[in-house]
Parts: C-alpha cells; structure tokens; sequence
C-alpha cells in the first residue's frame, strides 16, 4: 500500500536502499527498488523489472533528481537487500554493444551485394567473431559463406561448425523471403 507522503530529493528524504517507489520525472515514470541515491551528485538509481521481460535482468534507471516531479515511497521497509551490480558484467555487456555497432558499421561499408551485408548482421547477433574476407563472410575463422550467400555456399573443415552456420543461413533466407510482400 502507498505510503502517500511525497518524498521531495531537495530534503533529505528517507530513501533507503531497497525501498519500494514509484518516481514520476520528466520523460518518463518507473516503478522499482532504489539502488543508490547519492545527495551530492543528485543521483537517483532505481532497479526496475526488466522492459524485455526477461526475469532474470533488471533496468537500471539513473535519474537526476532535478528532473523528479513525483516520488512515493510503496512500502516503509526496505526489501531484500539489493545484489551488489557486476561491473564487470556491465563492462563485458558494453564492450559486446560497441562490438556489434562496429560490425554494423563494417557491414554497412563493405562493397558486397546488400543480401551479404544482411547475412553478416543476423550471423553477427548469434556470432560475435564474423568478418569479411573480400566478399566472402568468415566465421569463427573456420566456416566461409562465398556469394550469393545461400545455404549451399558454406563451406569449412570443422562439420559442427559448418552445420551451425548453414542453419543460421537458412532461417536468414526463410525469414528474408516470408518478409517480403508477395508480387
């Protein structure tokens, strides 16, 4: 049940690590545990359930408290105490992020036919080592897809290797072809 007192960030408001809140600010509201609020810098961190539904991630929310118009505290005790954040979980999660923009941009760049440059995307998003090899896609420096780019064009030593890219290939071509309007 609410506690309908509004906690106000310019006071020093009793937000307790793990309290249950809910917090209006511009731009947005959101619901959750608070995981930091840090007076000096004016930072609020609230923990919210995940927006992908995954129930094993959380979003983090850092607000700038200038931006708060409303905040309620849910409950008056703190809940469970918080699982300390994995920076290096963060860290390796953001290096991978950087990774896939630049292999976005590698793609984007490469003079190959636009069916390649798709294929290189959607093998990218399961498998972080691809790279092109003139107009052939490389993968995991073992299996090589040569144009036109079809199930049929994958080739390599290791059979479980080749196996696991030639089914990527053929959903890619499914769904390229159930995605297309019909003429």
């Amino acid at each position: 049940m609410a506690d309908d007192r509004n906690a106000d960030l310019s006071q020093k408001a009793p937000l307790t690590v793990g309290s249950h809140i809910k917090c209006r600010y511009q731009g947005g509201e959101v619901e959750g545990q608070v995981a930091a609020f840090n007076s000096a810098s004016r930072l609020l961190i609230i923990k919210a359930p995940a927006s992908n539904g995954k129930t094993t991630n959380n979003d983090i929310y850092v607000i700038n408290a200038e931006y708060v118009e409303k905040l309620s505290i849910e409950d008056g005790s703190p809940a469970d105490t918080l699982r300390a954040i994995d920076f290096a979980k963060l860290e390796k999660r953001r290096l991978k992020s950087i990774g896939l923009k630049k292999a976005r941009i590698r793609a984007l760049s490469a003079d190959v036919a636009p069916e390649g440059r798709k294929l290189f995307l959607t093998i990218i998003k399961t498998i972080d080592e691809v790279a092109w090899d003139g107009e052939k896609i490389l993968v995991l420096n073992e299996v090589t897809i040569s144009p036109p780019y079809r199930v049929e064009n994958v080739t390599g030593e290791k059979e479980a290797s080749v196996i696991h890219v030639k089914k990527i290939v053929d959903k890619h071509w499914k769904e390229q072809q159930s995605s297309q309007p019909p003429t």
